[in-house]
């Protein structure tokens, strides 16, 4: 049987400036970590097509710190700044490939997933206060 060490990250290589960055996905961590930073950055998740021009639209602070989490130091102040201090194209090259290997299905089915997810929890949260009450035959 295969466990999660076995399988390899996802990854890219992007050429930046002579030299190859890897490009790792975003987890769950970091994109929530994100989102609380960068409440603009849910536009991500709600579905709409969301093109590398909106993300230059959430601000430099924002897309320095997604592509610190893409490339695998998620929080790293240092990391934050030498990407806010990366060519346009050279953040944007590296935005796409972040993107590409956090979203590989693309941001549609991921949003199905998370609402899918969503109504079971939320069935769950229902379900459970309302269950009655049994009673042990003890």
């Amino acid at each position: 049987m295969v466990g999660l060490l076995d399988i390899a990250p996802l990854t890219e290589r992007v050429s930046v400036g002579g030299a190859k960055v890897e490009v790792f996905g975003v987890s769950a961590k970091g994109i929530v970590s994100l989102l609380s930073r960068f409440p603009e950055a849910r536009m991500l998740m709600t579905g709409k097509d969301v093109g590398v021009d909106k993300l230059m639209q959430m601000g430099g602070d924002a897309i320095a710190a997604i592509i610190a989490a893409g490339i695998g130091f998620p929080g790293d102040e240092a990391q934050e700044q030498a990407a806010g201090r990366l060519s346009v194209e050279a953040q944007a090259d590296l935005l796409t490939a972040i993107l590409k290997v956090t979203l590989p299905n693309g941001i549609g089915p991921f949003v199905e997933k998370l609402t899918a997810l969503g109504a079971i929890v939320g069935n769950v949260a229902e379900v459970s206060p309302k269950a009655p009450a049994t009673k042990s035959p003890n």
